[in-house]
């Protein structure tokens, strides 16, 4: 007789949320990722630095036409629940106090990142896009720039669209707006000059 082989335990958005409410996840930055619960990598100094600028951008160009929030978790099927560094969404007229967004109500998703890079291009991607998220855009910290996608097909877990923005250009924002990349980048580290 044959025994089955092991295989991983795959948690529900509500058994993880359960966990979180406990306390069991206490001090650690976790999301759930296709029912597997991930810790997220402690935030240095310019990924902090970008999330901010994100943050102070949105609010003056879009100001109390959506709802902007930061590193807070979104509802998108019943085994993802992730934790994106700017999310931006509907007004919704409690805050989202009882519940996260959902795919319906998000227009917007941002992943700052460096040595996240692969998974918020792949995985991360994937998920958005199979949610329906219009829009996601990943600050390339490690190439000095900012892809974004569009078009999410779910069939295929893909964006049919995306484009790269350097320095020097400006993305197209919400309600006709533009945001420069200069204004999300921190300048480049300077370099200590030689005697």
């Amino acid at each position: 007789m044959a025994s089955a082989l092991p295989r991983p335990r795959l948690f529900s958005r509500p058994e993880f949320q359960q966990l979180v409410d406990t306390g069991l996840l206490a001090g650690e930055r976790v999301e759930l990722l296709d029912g597997t619960i991930l810790t997220t990598s402690p935030q240095n100094t310019p990924h902090a630095a970008v999330v901010n600028r994100l943050n102070y951008r949105l609010m003056r160009s879009c100001g109390s036409d959506v709802h902007i929030r930061i590193q807070s978790p979104i509802s998108l099927d019943a085994y993802n629940q992730p934790e994106p560094d700017v999310v931006v969404c509907l007004p919704n007229p409690l805050d989202y106090a009882e519940s996260h967004p959902q795919p319906d109500q998000i227009l917007l998703v941002m992943e700052v990142a460096e040595a996240s890079l692969r998974q918020d291009r792949e995985r991360k991607a994937g998920i958005y896009a199979r949610s329906g998220i219009p829009e996601y855009w990943i600050v390339d910290l490690v190439h000095r720039c900012i892809e974004v996608m569009t078009d999410p097909n779910a069939a295929a877990q893909r964006y049919e669209r995306m484009r790269t923005y350097e320095l020097g250009h400006k993305i197209p924002l919400l309600h006709d707006k533009q945001v420069a990349v200069s204004d999300i980048l921190p300048p480049p580290p300077t370099k200590p000059e030689d005697d």
